[in-house]
């Protein structure tokens, strides 16, 4: 026979695995599966007692209360959670006794692990229901990693009253609710179509309705439900383009985000978002701008990309905006200098926004540069190397090229500078030497007015 130490091989002590290890013989589920599952995780337990499971006979439970709205039972415990080791009793020492915990059916038993990883109170072992055969998850009522009973515990016990139809929508929103735990304003609810009226189509793919019930804010411990705010608040219904990556479109998406919804004649997912900026917390410039996305595109999918990025990044700073401007927009057009051209805009730049008509106030008629974008793919780089007040782009018709929309003054000065006149000449001059030509370059953007 072989002689073991009684010492654990990791620990080279007499650590709470061992003892554990050492009960194995006196407790059994009948399911080996589950013996396994609860035996692997006391031998990883060593000194931090809090990762341990046990198996507990039902009849430590009583008080055995059935919560139908969430599926799960409320008991008291007898016994209480695994607490130390007492070496003069050789045997565990136990807190918490009578205290009340949560039966939640375990679905796979071929799939525990996952079970327990997707579980976020703090759990102390499994047991079985001996009339139904069931066999269900301890856990309390706390979450594992607030220790409090945070919104993430309210939104899993009621994970069973709710679903989409929509199993990587479910687990979207599952996944933000989880996340919440103290910051409700992180979470997204599923919210059933008939909670909207006065539902208006605005423009493609965009609603607008009036939300019955409003926005989560708390959750009300007296009432065992959610505080809400803003009843019959108006919301914005935006269709979810692609359920498969639902993540970068709300990633993408600048106004605060409710939840989701379903067109029940269409089957369209909806996002429910509020007209407010997540960011400002109002409707700002990049509000305006997201929501005409639709209606414009540059024909290249780089372009459009570079312009919506700009534009969502703008917020109360219309200096920074960019535009599509179709080329129809110019006239007078006159060929200037190195693939530059003169020309005048019909409509003139952004100023501001106009409640009153529901569209950005312009300077009409104002002569612009047109200036050809050498490298659609690096379309940032040539952004940033411009000193010149920048518009928008453009497309030529004719020649296809993408074209810069810009002022004629520096953007640091606000007028014609030194800087501006020696930018318009780099493609007139080079020392052959592509480092000399960037360092002279950089002088002369440096330039300004001296």
């Amino acid at each position: 026979m072989r002689v073991l130490s009684k010492k654990c091989k990791k620990c080279e002590y007499i650590c709470f695995s061992i003892y554990f290890q050492q009960n194995f013989n006196n407790w059994t589920s009948c399911n080996e599966g589950v013996d396994k599952f609860i035996q692997n995780i006391q031998l990883s337990t060593h000194d931090n007692l809090k990762k341990a499971l046990e198996w507990i006979t039902y009849d430590k439970f009583y008080n055995i209360k059935y919560i139908a709205e969430n599926e799960y039972y409320e008991a008291n415990w007898i016994d209480g959670n695994l607490y130390d080791w007492d070496i003069n009793n050789q045997n565990w020492t136990r807190k918490n006794q009578n205290m009340i915990v949560i039966l939640k059916k375990l679905n796979n038993t071929k799939d525990i692990t996952l079970e327990f990883v997707n579980e976020i109170a703090i759990a102390y072992g499994i047991t079985q229901n001996p009339e139904t055969k069931d066999y269900m998850m301890v856990l309390n009522e706390k979450c594992k990693k607030c220790n409090n009973i945070c919104y993430s515990i309210h939104f899993q016990q009621n994970f069973n009253n709710w679903t989409s139809g929509n199993n990587d929508i479910d687990n979207f929103i599952q996944y933000t609710q989880l996340s919440a735990h103290n910051d409700v304003k992180k979470a997204l609810e599923w919210i059933p179509y008939d909670q909207f009226y006065s539902i208006e189509y605005i423009e493609k793919d965009r609603y607008q309705a009036s939300w019955n019930d409003g926005n989560i804010i708390d959750w009300d411990s007296k009432n065992k439900n959610w505080k809400r705010e803003g009843q019959n608040m108006i919301v914005i219904l935006k269709k979810l383009n692609n359920t498969k990556d639902i993540t970068l479109e709300f990633a993408n998406e600048t106004a605060i985000a409710y939840g989701i919804t379903q067109i029940p004649e269409t089957k369209d997912y909806m996002m429910v978002l509020s007209k407010k900026c997540k960011k400002c917390n109002y409707i700002c410039s990049s509000i305006h701008f997201q929501q005409n996305f639709n209606n414009w595109t540059s024909g290249n999918e780089g372009v459009d990309k570079f312009i919506q990025d700009i534009q969502l990044s703008t917020h109360d700073n219309l200096k920074n905006a960019l535009e599509w401007i179709s080329y129809d927009k110019f006239y007078d057009i006159t060929y200037f200098v190195n693939d530059r051209y003169q020309a005048n805009w019909i409509d003139g730049n952004i100023n501001n926004w106009d409640e009153s008509i529901q569209n950005w106030t312009r300077d009409q008629n104002i002569i612009v540069i047109l200036k050809k974008l050498n490298n659609t793919k690096d379309i940032t780089l040539e952004f940033m190397n411009k000193i010149a007040i920048a518009y928008g782009i453009t497309q030529n018709p004719e020649t296809k090229d993408y074209m810069i929309v810009l002022n004629k003054e520096c953007k640091k000065c606000n007028n014609i500078c030194y800087s501006i006149h020696f930018q318009k000449n780099f493609n007139n001059w080079t020392s052959g030497n592509e480092d000399v030509d960037k360092f002279i370059q950089n002088t002369q953007l440096l330039a300004h007015n001296d």
